[in-house]
């Protein structure tokens, strides 16, 4: 049987939303959100919180999430990679003889993942033994790449690359463009264990699950948290009619 480790990193200092992950939004802390909805996935698996916070381990583990340990503090500052907790979190439980076979790795800060996308991200990496990861991506409408400028010297607006160009004005004549999430990544053992310390570690071959815009806010600031808020409201009131 697979076996399905899924990381909820959190930690307690955050610069732009302070103590972010415990901020309210929906009657609910943050980092409860994602775990409810990976605890209601119909794929059987492990859900732990990560975290250097008792705060936040207290609440995580409150919504369902095991807290297996506190995170160490020098893979909890600002500076530390996303992954290192991930590759942390996978050596522990190694080492207790649970060998987790697929890593998911699901963010706080975007809280309104659902458990329909979750499953999707990871029905994809198990129907498909050659799916070497599966992120989470939304379409790019506004700040599209072939619209994307610089500054060169003195303030002179410049082409970013060498596909900006004014006969992509309308958008109807753009390629799709897709950025990632931020908070969806699914991986398979190899990549955490093989992850070098640069770059996201997803392997050659890797599967997409596109995001509805209205699920994909991603929160690091205090504007991203009132636009939550407002999203949460909607939302709310779009399932009750």
């Amino acid at each position: 049987m697979t076996k399905i480790l899924t990381i909820v990193p959190a930690r307690g200092g955050s610069k732009g939303v302070p103590g972010k992950n415990l901020r309210p939004l929906g009657g609910l802390p943050l980092i409860a959100h994602v775990i409810r909805a990976a605890k209601a996935s119909r794929h059987d698996m492990r859900v732990i919180c990560t975290t250097d916070c008792e705060n936040i381990a207290e609440a995580a583990k409150a919504h369902g999430a095991e807290i297996p340990f506190i995170r160490p503090s020098e893979i909890a500052g600002d500076a530390v990679p996303a992954i290192a907790p991930v590759q942390h979190a996978l050596e522990h439980f190694d080492a207790l003889g649970w060998r987790a076979d697929i890593v998911m790795a699901l963010h706080a800060t975007s809280p309104f993942l659902t458990t329909e996308i979750i499953d999707d991200a990871l029905t994809q990496m198990l129907d498909d033994d050659k799916m070497d990861a599966v992120v989470g991506v939304r379409r790019i409408v506004h700040n599209h790449p072939f619209r994307a400028y610089g500054l060169g010297q003195g303030g002179v607006l410049e082409p970013l690359t060498e596909y900006t160009s004014e006969k992509f004005l309308q958008k109807q004549d753009r390629p799709d463009a897709f950025g990632f999430v931020g908070g969806l990544y699914v991986r398979r053992r190899h990549l955490i264990e093989g992850w070098d310390g640069g770059g996201f570690a997803l392997g050659e071959r890797t599967g997409t699950v596109v995001v509805p815009n209205e699920r994909a806010v991603d929160i690091d600031s205090e504007l991203d948290l009132l636009i939550a808020q407002v999203m949460m409201d909607h939302l709310t009131e779009k399932e009750n009619t």
